[in-house]
This record gives structure tokens, C-alpha cells and sequence, in this order.
């Protein structure tokens, strides 16, 4: 893409503002420079999680997943559920304020009698190191399509100590995912998260639904208005207002 900038500025403001615009630029594209889809096969288990943004955030910094490519994946069948591990081995975080040794991130899926499946729980270990939570980021849907979502999910992961507890975020924005039916490592038609009807556009419909209102009751209100049928002449009786002095 490319941006033209036209102004009246000073000479001496133009460079700032120019540098400025290009910061912007890369960190609002930052999000989207590294697609990556990781595919686990193998057995009768086969995954597919293609994903833009994938971060594990902890207190200070946060590791971009997607940024690093010695990863290996695998995939895993316990009863009715399925583990998708992915393991990035030794690594910094973004700002190399945090190392750590062996960072993993498991996905955990579940499926039912009834032909659905749905995320479980997501697991982040490092460091011998093992942080949990249940994982929302898909819904149950039929083994047959795969799962898409362009919003961004946030999991709060940590170690169950009841005083100070070890705590990370894991971050998925952009991604789809297919844990049954995988076949050629190729997905399936995909369930969007993106509901019919949004929020902004529930609040169109409310406010349309009362001006119609108000104005169909304006409407009526103003069809039941009686003109005067009576009006006083130079012989009508003159009107006494009574009053005490």
C-alpha cells in the first residue's frame, strides 16, 4: 500500500510526522506479517490450526508463536478427546526480557456422541513449568467443517497455586482450526464465529423499532385531534370567570 501525505506543515515537523505514520503503519501490520498453520499427523489423529496471530504473553513481555520456526507439532487420542502439542524448543520473548526452556502449547479438543466437537483446555509448560485453563475458543460444532474466527481470544493460563500464582495469557486472532475429518491436510468448510447480527447492528434495530414507535404513535395521536365544532359569535353569552374580592 502506499500513503501520500499533503499538508501545510513546517519543514522542520514533516520528518516527526512522517516517522510517526511509519510506526503506526508497522505495528498496526505487525499482527499479520507471519501466518502460520501447523499440521500434526499421524495415526488416527491429524490436526490443522492455521493462525496469524499466536501469543503467550506473561508479566512484563510476550513470546510471538508465529515468529519462530523450529517447531514441531504432534497430535494425540485419549477417549473422546484430542491433543494438539505444538513445541518451540528454546526461546526469548519478543524483547528478550524472558527466556525459557522447552515452551510447549497443548490444545485440547473434545467430542461427543452426537458428532460435535468443541475446544477443551489450553496448557502452557516451560521451564518444568505446567499453566492450564479450560479453552472457549471453539464452540461445538459438527466434525464435518472446520472452525474460523477473525476476533481475538484471550486465555488466561496458570498454575492453580492459591497465593501468587504463576499466570500467562495465550492469544489466538485469525485462525482456523480442524481436529476430525482432516483429509489431504486440507480444511473442511469452515463455521465462522461472526454472529448474524452483531452488536452495533442490535442497536440500529432497537433504535429504529422505537422511532418507528414514536412516530406511529405521534401519527396517531394527531388523527385523533377534534377540530372545534362550535365557535363564539357577537351574540354568544359572554364567559364569567367568578372571583372573590
Amino acid at each position: 500500500q502506499h500513503y501520500f501525505i499533503q499538508s501545510n506543515l513546517r519543514e522542520d515537523m514533516k520528518p516527526a510526522l512522517i516517522l510517526f505514520l511509519g510506526l503506526a503503519f508497522a505495528v498496526d501490520c505487525k499482527e499479520y506479517l507471519n501466518p502460520t498453520v501447523y499440521v500434526a499427523e499421524g495415526g488416527d489423529c491429524s490436526t490443522l490450526l492455521y493462525v496469524e496471530v499466536f501469543n503467550v504473553t506473561f508479566e512484563g513481555d510476550f513470546f510471538g508463536l508465529t515468529d519462530l520456526t523450529e517447531t514441531s507439532v504432534t497430535c494425540s487420542v485419549t477417549d473422546d478427546a484430542r491433543d494438539m502439542e505444538i513445541s518451540f524448543g528454546n526461546v526469548s520473548s519478543h524483547n528478550e526480557l524472558i527466556n525459557v526452556t522447552d515452551l510447549k502449547v497443548k490444545l485440547g479438543f473434545s467430542q461427543t456422541s452426537t458428532g460435535y466437537w468443541k475446544s477443551k483446555d489450553v496448557t502452557v509448560s516451560y521451564n518444568d513449568i505446567s499453566l492450564t485453563s479450560t479453552f472457549s475458543a471453539v464452540p461445538p460444532i459438527s466434525k464435518k467443517f472446520s472452525f474460523a474466527c477473525s476476533s481475538m481470544t484471550n486465555t488466561t493460563v496458570s498454575d492453580g497455586k492459591a497465593v501468587e500464582p504463576t499466570k500467562a495469557i495465550v492469544s489466538l486472532k485469525n485462525y482456523q482450526v480442524q481436529v476430525f475429518n482432516v483429509a489431504n491436510t486440507k480444511f473442511s468448510t469452515e463455521i465462522q464465529c461472526v454472529t448474524w447480527i452483531s452488536e452495533g447492528a442490535w442497536m440500529g434495530i432497537v433504535a429504529g423499532v422505537l422511532t418507528i414507535t414514536i412516530l406511529i404513535l405521534s401519527i396517531m395521536m394527531l388523527l385523533n385531534t377534534a377540530t372545534p365544532d362550535r365557535f363564539e359569535t357577537a351574540k354568544s353569552k359572554c364567559l364569567i370567570i367568578p372571583h372573590e374580592h
